[in-house]
């Protein structure tokens, strides 16, 4: 019985603290969500953990998606879901949101939810600045990337507003996570490979 007590102290402190910082939220119904990490299809070579960017341009692209980046928003999610309004949010605050009803979200191999965007730039446009989001469900594996540290131009993080089948919302973000939640963008970046065109 003991035992059971401090399980339960410690559940209650470990949803605290993800609380606090805003990757956790609940509605009066039970439903709740937690924001996991956000991702992309280019990764900086050589850093373990896996360190994702934006890239506004990529200096050797092998096809026409050079001034794309996928992105995905992982999350977990149970309860009465309806639909989540997924938000991608710059530095400088310019938000772009996408709807996804409860039935057209993609998991992973984890049961994690994931949230997939295409972002577009336009020529000398910063990521976080001029985004398009849209679907795709598509996904694509992270590819190496070097960059130089002279061309970062921005970050984003994610926020996402869950709403519940009972017409309640409650909000999460990446802001507070670190490194998983927060993508800094480069100007330009270079794969290390482009043995695969990019739209593979």
């Amino acid at each position: 019985m003991r035992g059971m007590k401090k399980l339960m102290l410690a559940a209650v402190g470990l949803t605290g603290i993800l609380a606090s910082c805003g990757s956790f939220g609940a509605a009066p119904d039970g439903t709740n969500a937690v924001m996991r990490k956000v991702t992309t299809e280019y990764k900086i070579a050589g850093t373990d953990p896996a360190r994702f960017v934006g890239c506004d341009r990529i200096t050797n692209p092998t096809d026409g998606r050079a001034t794309d980046t996928q992105v995905v928003v992982n999350f977990t999610a149970a309860g009465n879901l309806s639909k989540v309004d997924v938000a991608i949010v710059g530095a400088s605050g310019t938000k772009k949101t996408q709807t996804i009803q409860a039935a057209d979200l993609k998991k992973n191999a984890n049961n994690d939810y994931q949230a997939i965007f295409e972002f577009k730039s336009a020529s000398n446009d910063l990521i976080p600045a001029s985004i398009i989001v849209s679907p795709n469900p598509q996904f694509r594996e992270p590819r190496n990337v070097t960059v130089d540290g002279r061309d970062r131009v921005g970050s984003f993080h994610a926020e996402i507003l869950v709403y519940t089948t009972g017409g309640d919302t409650f909000p999460i973000t990446s802001k507070n996570l670190g490194s998983d939640g927060n993508i800094d963008v480069y100007s330009k970046c270079t794969l290390a490979s482009t043995a695969q065109p990019l739209s593979q």
